[in-house]
């Protein structure tokens, strides 16, 4: 796999469902709340692509509600040095925005997302994968859209400047503790490389599964458990990634998948 594939092997948020999701708080919030997650997860998916080279990884992340409807947060995991060369194996995502709730059904969302792998960069190159994406995001009752754009190069590829990524999110509430969740997003990649169009990067994924979260007054309260089918059309030849010590054993990280979540919101 060629530098340039290996930096499209993207990072953290939404298409797992142990990725944090943002906050969303009245504008006359009156004070300061802090809430946060820890999760394991059987493989990190983001956006349909693995970044734990299909193995298991462990996420936590804090979110920090403001007063009049602002916040912002931390959310990390482990990744795959195979994906992330000359790192610590780490993903780190810092965020901030404003959340406006209208009423018990509608909100709206904007904000910005620096992902920063801490020492990663592509071999032999010395460009880094960090990255900044901005969002807007419109929410009614279970359903939210949600559009990205980045405003720096995609995670490292040459001029990627202004890829997007459009998603469509439902987390419906079957019952108070079991709640069905789908996603469907497509990333766009911006830009050429040595005279060829980033376009072949471009895919669609999608996810279904569903969450069971353990009720107050039960012995493990706050505690969810989520199963997950997640899938992709990339192209194999763009996400299959080779060992970082450039021995056999090569893996397409879009293919099919069950992704089993294990995590405990405090």
């Amino acid at each position: 796999m060629n530098k340039f594939k290996k930096t499209l092997i993207v990072s953290s948020v939404v298409a797992s469902l142990s990725a944090f999701v943002t906050p969303s708080f009245a504008a006359d919030a009156p004070a300061v709340s802090v809430s946060g997650t820890a999760a394991v997860v059987s493989d990190y998916r983001f956006r349909g692509i693995s970044q734990s080279y299909k193995n298991p990884a462990v996420q936590v992340g804090i979110n920090v509600g403001l007063p009049a409807g602002f916040y912002a947060g931390f959310w990390g995991s482990s990744v795959s040095g195979n994906s992330y060369n000359n790192g610590a194996s780490l993903e780190t995502d810092w965020f901030a925005g404003y959340a406006y709730k209208f009423n018990d059904d509608f909100s709206v969302d904007v904000g910005g997302l620096y992902y920063w792998y801490p020492g990663a960069s592509i071999t032999n190159t010395g460009i880094k994968y960090n990255t900044f994406e901005l969002h807007v995001a419109a929410s009614y009752k279970w359903l939210t859209a949600k559009y990205n754009i980045t405003t720096t190069d995609f995670f490292g590829a040459g001029d990627s400047k202004g890829s997007a990524y459009y998603q469509l999110d439902g987390n419906y509430p079957l019952t108070d503790t079991l709640t069905l969740n789908a996603h469907v997003g497509h990333q766009k990649v911006k830009g050429t490389v040595g005279g060829v169009g980033n376009s072949q990067f471009d895919y669609t994924d999608w996810l279904l599964g569903a969450t069971y979260t353990m009720p107050a007054g039960t012995f493990a309260p706050g505690w969810s458990v989520g199963l997950a089918y997640v899938d992709t059309n990339a192209k194999e030849g763009s996400y299959t990634v080779l060992p970082a010590s450039g021995g056999s054993g090569s893996k397409f990280v879009g293919g099919p998948t069950a992704v089993l979540t294990i995590s405990k919101s405090f």
